[in-house]
């Protein structure tokens, strides 16, 4: 096996191992001091990208366990709280101890920033005359930009319709084309 394949499979393995635990394609390519462009190859790759899916699952249900667990401890301490309101003496201790477990951070599906999806939303202002050379769709997404169509196709696929478009090419040649 040569240098640059175990460099490979290292990458993959410890790129696996980020992504699965929830870290951005970009931090991880930081991480690991690769390219991010090969971050969206592997993750481009079916199998690769079903892995990290599998790893995500399974740390999504171990936050949501833990989560559940300091749902619990809350239940408790509230309980706890309402049977001392006649005695109200030393409410403190449990208000504490309720105040510390209510803002332990939540990891799992209920985290505030798993509710939301977390996006960058960039807002470009551009003249008319530029403007007028895009057409969008009904989701709002420039599908023409001048004479030319726009696509959106994962990086996996780009081989594939490469060879489908030199097929189609050469099976109705234009006039005065020349073959590639």
């Amino acid at each position: 096996m040569s240098n640059h394949s175990i460099l490979a499979t290292t990458n993959s393995s410890r790129a696996l191992e980020l992504l699965g635990a929830g870290v951005s394609p970009q931090q991880v390519s930081l991480a690991l001091g690769v390219e991010p462009s090969l971050i969206s190859q592997f993750l481009a790759d079916p199998d690769f990208a079903n892995q990290v899916a599998e790893l995500r699952y399974k740390a999504l249900l171990k936050h949501n366990d833990r989560d559940s667990a300091y749902d619990g401890l809350e239940d408790a301490l509230i309980k706890k709280l309402k049977d001392l309101i006649p005695f109200m003496h030393k409410p403190f201790e449990i208000i504490r101890a309720l105040t510390a477990v209510n803002s332990a951070k939540r990891r799992g599906s209920s985290a505030p920033e798993s509710i939301t999806a977390q996006q960058t939303i960039i807002q470009l202002n551009l003249p008319v005359q530029i403007i007028q050379h895009f057409q969008k769709n009904s989701a709002n997404q420039v599908v023409t930009a001048g004479n030319q169509d726009l696509i959106t196709i994962q990086s996996g696929r780009m081989n594939t319709l490469l060879i489908e478009s030199h097929a189609a090419k050469s099976s109705n040649p234009s006039p005065g084309a020349q073959n590639v």
